[in-house]
């Protein structure tokens, strides 16, 4: 373990000498010969103020390595060990991405098709209920502070993929009839009146009859995501514009 502390102080002093080096270098100005014009003067002033980003956003990086440092250090001293600390990060970075089974109070709705008959003048679908209604009772939830959701026991997660599935929808690929149960944990009184709030989204589907179903609990449970996450696009930043 001491040879870890070690190569962590190894690790802040190459940061300082890499610092110290590019100082030197960025400092070591070639004197401009002749009459200094203005588009001269305003070049060096971006010269100096890039240097003193770089200056800052290296400063950062040194405080965030010191700060974490210090944390092993103090993990070590209570604990005898910094295995404890890195697991307990791990584990909320696993519960923030969805990866955990989490409980806590909230909402549980639950909501199926309407019984109503159907006019010859009116439009089955009205009666029915589809993705598009699902979207947004979990955007409702999302925006009144849910922080886990899922439908059916499938968690949600920030790019799950819910769409039509004929009679049925699809959720990340898997198919799902009704009757929907959506849980969402939050505060409850805070997610049931934004979800049941005269005049919304699910006031105008109770009116075609769908049957829906609203509870506050104390608490319920919500299962982790079981499946993989796939990134096409984007990647880590390196910095910079």
């Amino acid at each position: 373990m001491k040879k870890q502390l070690t190569n962590y102080y190894f690790f802040l002093v190459a940061i300082f000498i890499g610092y110290l080096f590019i100082v030197q270098i960025r400092a070591n100005i070639t004197p401009y010969q002749g009459i200094v014009t203005i588009p001269k003067i305003l070049e060096m002033q971006s010269e100096i103020e890039k240097i003193n980003k770089e200056r800052a956003s290296l400063s950062a990086s040194i405080d965030e390595s010191r700060s974490k440092l210090k944390e092993y250090e103090t993990s070590i001293n209570t604990k005898g060990n910094v295995f404890g600390n890195m697991q307990g990060e791990l584990a909320d970075a696993r519960n923030y991405a969805d990866f955990e089974r989490v409980e806590g109070p909230g909402v549980i709705i639950s909501m199926n098709d309407s019984l109503a008959e159907v006019g010859e003048d009116e439009n089955l679908n009205w009666y029915l209920i589809h993705d598009g209604d699902i979207l947004e009772i979990v955007n409702i939830l999302r925006n009144a502070g849910a922080e886990a959701i899922s439908i059916n026991d499938e968690r949600v997660t920030a790019t799950s993929n819910i769409r039509c599935g004929g009679p049925t929808i699809n959720i990340d690929g898997k198919r799902h009839a009704v009757p929907f149960v959506i849980k969402a944990i939050g505060d409850p009184q805070k997610l049931g009146a934004s979800a049941a709030a005269p005049s919304g989204y699910i006031d105008l589907m109770e009116y075609y009859g769908i049957r829906i179903d609203i509870q506050k609990v104390d608490k319920l449970v919500i299962y982790p995501y079981d499946g993989k996450y796939k990134l096409n696009y984007q990647k880590k930043s390196e910095g910079g514009e």
